[in-house]
């Protein structure tokens, strides 16, 4: 509810995004943050900033909803984590939706900022981040206080390329250990590294249980509501050391709430395109093993007679033969390529039309992520490729991650395409 409230000391008033906030008079704490008379915050959708009075004080809130509140919505479980993080290099936070990860790394960062460490946020909630566009893995070296993530400057990312780890645990594990490396190298310490809420079932165990063994966190915080993270916290490394934690009465949030927030973080950015072409002939091309398999002009030449449509790229890949078409082929002549195909390994047919729109990352030279972008026309026939790219460093395009993701024209999800298509 937009408004201006009167906050005594020891009080504390929690709102809720979409909207703004502005410390009127007083001084408030905000996740460990101290903000005085004449800050101002934005408040993302679907996130609640808690805004707890040091002295009385008066707010003005254009938010959805705000409510005062008797004592602190902090949990004092949260002081004694974020003590015992000040010792330690690397503080991996686990935890289902909506458990309160990404507000205790906040808590977290800002009482190590105000001890004078020099912490790092790697931020692998890819459908969810707080730190890069969605579907990136993205690394930030907080310098100053913020109750909001916005405060934080993006400086590196991994691109995954989709909404949820599932069918991408390898590149998730890969991804957050390059990004915890290089917070290391910086010098950074302690690294706090987020995750996402998918700890359940045969994947959520193996992604949670390898991404342990692989990060090799010295301090492992486990927020469960029940025994959820059980089969998890069994399997680990016996040495790690592990401190559970409750969530602090987090708002659950819907399906609907969790896919708004994404289309927020790429809708957001959507502003800043601008044309993009590529040469396929001189960058890296990832999660693309069709563009790059040899062509065989014989099967090409047999697949055109039977079709009397022209692929664009025949060949054979280990044990498939695959063809790609600009267009979906009509019944009758999809039966023809297939048997076709079959001759010469396990048949497997793309089709071009299907990947406009799709979610690119990019990088430079040297294998550094400098932006996104989204796929409008991909011509391997002549080893080109037009789209569109928000770049967040300047350099040239070295390579290209092909993603999951399918965008319409003003960056909306519409739609996925399976890992393995192209």
């Amino acid at each position: 509810m937009a408004g201006e409230f009167e906050v005594p000391s020891g009080f504390t008033l929690t709102v809720r995004g979409p909207g703004s906030a502005e410390v009127v008079e007083g001084e408030v704490i905000a996740f460990g943050a101290r903000l005085t008379s004449g800050s101002r915050l934005q408040i993302p959708e679907g996130r609640t900033i808690p805004l707890e009075a040091v002295v009385d004080s008066f707010i003005r809130s254009s938010t959805e909803s705000a409510e005062v509140v008797k004592g602190s919505t902090v949990p004092k479980e949260w002081e004694e984590l974020a003590k015992e993080a000040l010792d330690r290099s690397r503080v991996m936070v686990i935890g289902a939706n909506d458990t309160g990860k990404s507000s205790l790394i906040l808590y977290m960062v800002n009482r190590a900022l105000a001890a004078g460490r020099r912490p790092a946020i790697v931020d692998a909630d890819i459908g969810q981040t707080d730190i890069g566009p969605a579907g990136t893995i993205g690394l930030a070296f907080p310098r100053n206080q913020s109750p909001v993530y916005s405060g934080f400057e993006m400086s590196d990312a991994y691109f995954v390329g989709d909404k949820s780890p599932v069918g991408h645990l390898l590149p998730m594990v890969v991804g957050s250990r390059l990004m915890v490396d290089r917070a290391i190298e910086a010098g950074a310490a302690p690294v706090f590294v987020n995750t996402t809420g998918f700890v359940e079932g045969s994947s959520g165990w193996a992604l949670k249980t390898h991404k342990v063994e692989a990060l090799e966190p010295d301090l492992l915080i486990a927020i469960e509501r029940g025994e959820e993270l059980r089969q998890v916290l069994r399997s680990i490394p016996r040495n790690t050391r592990v401190r559970r934690a409750r969530p602090p009465g987090a708002v659950m949030k819907e399906r609907a709430d969790r896919a708004r927030y994404r289309v927020t973080t790429l809708t957001s950015i959507a502003s800043r395109r601008t044309p993009m072409e590529v040469n396929l002939r001189d960058v890296r091309l990832v999660n693309a093993r069709t563009l790059l398999m040899p062509e065989d002009g014989e099967l090409r030449r047999r697949l055109e007679a039977a079709t009397g449509i022209r692929p664009e790229l025949v060949g054979v890949s280990g044990d498939e033969a695959v063809a790609v078409f600009r267009e979906r082929l009509e019944q009758k002549a999809f039966s023809y390529a297939m048997a076709i195909l079959e001759g010469a390994g396990e048949p497997r047919i793309v089709n071009l039309d299907r990947l406009e729109g799709l979610y690119l990352g990019l990088m430079d030279p040297h294998d550094k992520f400098i932006g996104v972008g989204r796929l409008l026309k991909l011509e391997p026939r002549h080893g080109t490729m037009r789209g569109e790219a928000v770049l967040f460093s300047q350099g040239e395009i070295g390579g290209v991650v092909f993603g999951y993701l399918l965008l319409d024209d003003e960056w909306r999800e519409i739609g996925t395409i399976k890992p393995g298509y192209l």
